[in-house]
């Protein structure tokens, strides 16, 4: 009898053992499982995310190549068809040649902003004079705006850069510039282009009126700052915005290495 009830305490321990070990084994696995699934959701989420950018900027480059070539075709005909009007003029008046050099000079001047407009606007053209290039032409174009001094100092040469992030840096930059004719009321505008191997950095800094930085950043009038900072990180720039009322505003962007 005594016999039967120790083997049965033995079996009884054995079989919760067994228990045991069966529940822990339930436990790690289904921890695995658990682990695994919120790992590929992760995955799955950064690869739409990815698909999602990538066709994002499929759509702005075609947006912005048509536009472009909006601007050439069609505008660019009626400027010739105004120039040729006015030639038109000149020899039927003779008498009026000189009142009319001053539009000949307003009509070669909005076609070549025109010209450049659409050359900066077309990604193709990017990818097909490199980022350095596209950058000079977009400092031409706003030197002739006559709305402040741009001192550029751009060291040229390959970079590391794919043709994604060329793209991206271009467009920021444009943002930028654009955001100081509009905003800044400065004299000066000083563009510094390091290409150095693997190290890279752009920086844009302006002698204007400047803001509050981390006030702006946290306001509703911060979401051009947070759309810059977001599409430099998204291209793999670590980006530094400084500025303060009455000391301008200076960006930096450096490629992480």
């Amino acid at each position: 009898m005594d016999n039967g009830i120790f083997l049965a305490v033995i079996s009884s321990t054995l079989l919760i053992l067994l228990l045991v070990v069966i529940a822990v084994l339930v436990i790690i696995v289904s921890g695995r499982q658990r682990m695994k699934q919120e790992k590929e959701l992760v995955e799955s989420k950064l690869t739409f995310e990815r698909e999602l950018r990538q066709v994002e900027t499929e759509v702005s480059e075609h947006v912005m190549g048509k536009f472009a070539q909006e601007l050439h075709d069609n505008i660019g005909q009626l400027l010739t068809a105004l120039h040729i009007q006015v030639e038109n003029q000149k020899i039927d008046h003779p008498e009026l040649k000189e009142s009319f050099k001053s539009t000949d000079i307003y009509i070669s001047e909005i076609s070549h902003q025109l010209r450049m407009l659409s050359r900066t606007l077309n990604n193709d053209y990017l990818g097909h004079i490199g980022l350095f290039a596209a950058i000079e032409l977009e400092v031409e174009r706003t030197r002739s705006l006559k709305r402040f001094q741009v001192h550029s100092n751009i060291v040229a040469g390959p970079t590391n850069l794919n043709k994604n992030q060329e793209l991206m840096l271009f467009r920021i930059f444009q943002e930028i510039v654009q955001n100081a004719l509009r905003h800044s009321g400065a004299p000066n505008l000083f563009i510094d282009i390091k290409n150095e191997g693997r190290n890279f950095e752009m920086s844009i800094r302006d002698d204007g009126k400047g803001f509050n930085c981390e006030e702006t950043l946290n306001s509703n009038l911060g979401s051009g700052l947070q759309n810059i900072r977001k599409r430099a990180e998204l291209a793999g720039f670590v980006t530094e915005i400084i500025s303060s009322p009455g000391k301008g505003c200076l960006f930096t962007f450096k490629l992480e290495n």
